[in-house]
């Protein structure tokens, strides 16, 4: 079994003095981040919101040594517009721009899955099952993970439905308030995908990245460690990102995680 763990995102201005040196160049931080933090992989979130171009892929790839992966984020209106619409060509063209981006990964196998993170709006139903159904098949053989942000989510029959179409669930922590899906350490496929974006009871009120405003306790941590082996029971490979990443935080729970991880049983 394989455990890739790091962060959501790796580039940030306050992790300036604070996780990082002071003096880090932008340009350096992936590097500083695989070398000096020793993260195994990381999660790009910057295609929600632009194109990956081939300049950028090839960038980040020579950045990091060749065992490194990467989860990429799927488009923004394919999890946030097209399913509302109904509008199936929309989403395969896409889909269609966003695979083709990213051939350099492909042709050096480190593309470890492909993140679709839905809105609270996006609730279940039949249509909106069929509309996952459909991503996965134009995805074909690609390790799609989903997340779900809405509690209506929360049944037998979901997870059912995930495992049916190969699809993996992921297990995201984040405070209890509202409609927000719950922390569920589910396992669907071959791949377990756990994503802490921390608890900050303000998580609708506050500012910016202040809605990740939280720090992992000992005790969370070890839980967490906890559900991850017995994930690992079922599934081949752990995908393990950090979201609290306001102040550096995710850096140090992410590190404190796998340090808990490798005491216990040596997880790679």
């Amino acid at each position: 079994m394989m455990v890739y763990i790091g962060t959501s995102g790796f580039s940030f201005r306050d992790w300036i003095g604070k996780v990082y040196p002071e003096n880090i160049r932008k340009s350096s931080m992936l590097t500083y981040y695989a070398l000096e933090w020793k993260f195994n992989a990381v999660e790009l979130n910057f295609t929600y919101y632009a194109p990956l171009s081939k300049r950028t892929a090839v960038s980040l790839l020579r950045k990091t040594p060749s065992d490194f992966v990467f989860a990429v984020k799927i488009p923004g209106p394919v999890t946030h517009e097209f399913w509302k619409k109904g509008d199936p060509p929309d989403t395969d063209e896409i889909l269609e721009r966003f695979v083709e981006s990213l051939e350099p990964f492909d042709q050096e196998g480190r593309v470890g899955v492909l993140l679709a993170q839905f809105p609270g709006s996006f609730q279940k139903s039949v249509k909106a099952m069929d509309y996952l159904k459909s991503l996965k098949d134009l995805l074909a053989d690609r390790d799609l993970a989903v997340e779900f942000r809405h509690e209506s989510w929360v049944d037998e029959e979901t997870y059912r439905f995930l495992e049916g179409a190969g699809i993996t669930h992921v297990i995201a922590d984040e405070p209890r308030v509202d409609a927000l899906y719950p922390y569920i350490p589910r396992v669907t496929s071959e791949t377990t995908y756990f994503r802490f974006h921390g608890r900050n009871l303000n998580w609708f009120r506050a500012y910016g990245s202040e809605r990740y405003n939280y720090d992992y306790s000992e005790e969370e941590l070890r839980t967490f460690a906890q559900d991850v082996k017995k994930a690992l029971k079922r599934a081949k490979r752990a995908f393990i990102f950090f979201n609290n990443c306001f102040n550096g935080k995710a850096v140090l729970n992410a590190m404190r995680l796998r340090e808990i991880l490798q005491a216990s049983d040596g997880c790679n």
